[in-house]
């Protein structure tokens, strides 16, 4: 889908969220009309309901922090 929209639009830059996850968000970042990523694999509903916000925090810290050690 990436390269579909890409080659007729070259100068739009996409960040997709559907069908991200940790073990692919590196190969999404890879595509070169990607600059971001978002996915709810981060956060959880569970700790949202339980208020467990210091978790979702130091979770999406620890994705941020693979996905930089990968090149995302």
């Amino acid at each position: 889908m990436l390269d579909a929209l890409a080659g007729p639009f070259p100068t739009m830059r996409f960040m997709p969220s559907g069908g991200v996850t940790a073990g692919n968000a590196t190969d999404y970042l890879a595509h070169p009309s990607v600059f971001a990523v978002g996915g709810s694999w981060m956060v959880p509903r569970g700790l949202i309901g339980a208020g467990r916000f210091a978790e979702i925090t130091a979770l999406c810290r620890r994705t941020v922090d693979a996905l930089a050690v990968h090149g995302g």
